[in-house]
Order: structure tokens, then C-alpha cells, then sequence
């Protein structure tokens, strides 16, 4: 089997296992907050799982700095969760509090809009996650040990030289260059 084939059955593998946990969550609906909850668990699972097969696919992560990668991952937690906690469908302390500080603050109609796609918030969410290894998961090269050629300088082989009227003691010498 080759690796272009080997990839296509990950796609295939990742796609068919997506489109199984959005069906479960299908099955587990949203009646109730605790549903509701599991559901955008199991969603935002889908979404991890989506791209972890994208990744593994192409044999491939993101290269995202971590600095990037935490400050996209507070933003989706601090935006996404509000409109998801706005979303739940029965009352509660928390998704009050939200809608009342988002009506305080002129965002209450996007908001509100904006539950209609929790379940997509959610996927993109985990969608998010799976770009965690590439911040964090890349080793850092050593440090050269002291004395050691710094990398940008490199020995070159010897040059064969014609002896000039019999000295032969430039035929054997080496020299440093800058790369």
C-alpha cells in the first residue's frame, strides 16, 4: 500500500467516524441542559477528531506559535462558550447572567442569533484543539556544546592543490569557510 493510499483510508476512516459521534449527538438531543451539554461535548469531539484526521492524514500539524495557539484558545473559550451557555434550552442561573450582561452590553440579538450555531461553535472548538500539538508538541534542537562550530560555519574537505616547485605541505591543508 502506498502512503497517498494509506492517507485516503484515514480521510475516509476520520470522515466516517465524524459523521458516527454527530449522529450520536443527534441521538442524545438538546431537551435539557445536561443533553444539551453532552451534545456540544460530543460535537466538539467530532471536531477534534475531524482534524486530527485531516493532520494525520497529510502527515502534517500546524505550526502555530504557542503564544498564538493560547490566545486563539482563550478567545474561542471566552467567545464560544458565551453564545453556547446562552443557548441552553431551559433556565438556569448561568445562561440568565449571560443573556442579562450581553443585553447590558448592546450584543444581546447577535447572541441570540448566534445559539442557532452553537453545535458549529463547538466543532470548531475542538477543531481548535487538535492544533495544540503542533504549538507544543515540537522539540527544540539542542543547544551546542561550548567550543563546539557554531552551525553557520562548516569545515571543508581538503582541495587537492598542485605543489608548487615541490612543497607539497599546501596539498593537505583545510581551511574554515562561512557558509
Amino acid at each position: 500500500m502506498t502512503a497517498r493510499i494509506g492517507r485516503t483510508y484515514t480521510l475516509l476512516l476520520g470522515v466516517g467516524a465524524v459523521g458516527a459521534l454527530i449522529w450520536v449527538a443527534t441521538r442524545i438531543g438538546e431537551q435539557s441542559t445536561w443533553r444539551y451539554w453532552a451534545t456540544m461535548g460530543v460535537i466538539a469531539g467530532a471536531g477534534l477528531l475531524f482534524a486530527l484526521s485531516q493532520r494525520t492524514a497529510y502527515g502534517a500539524w500546524a505550526e502555530v506559535t504557542p503564544l498564538g495557539f493560547v490566545l486563539a484558545f482563550v478567545v474561542a473559550l471566552i467567545c464560544g462558550g458565551w453564545i453556547v451557555a446562552a443557548g441552553q434550552p431551559t433556565p438556569n442561573w448561568f445562561r440568565d447572567h449571560i443573556l442579562s450582561w450581553s443585553g447590558s452590553m448592546g450584543i444581546r440579538g447577535f447572541v441570540e442569533r448566534m445559539t442557532t450555531y452553537a453545535s458549529v461553535l463547538s466543532f470548531g472548538f475542538g477543531a481548535l484543539i487538535a492544533s495544540a500539538p503542533g504549538a507544543f508538541g515540537r522539540a527544540r534542537e539542542p543547544a551546542p556544546a561550548p567550543g563546539a562550530p557554531t552551525p553557520a560555519y562548516r569545515e571543508t574537505p581538503p582541495r587537492p592543490a598542485a605543489p608548487v616547485d615541490g612543497d607539497a605541505t599546501t596539498a593537505g591543508a583545510r581551511e574554515t569557510t562561512r557558509v
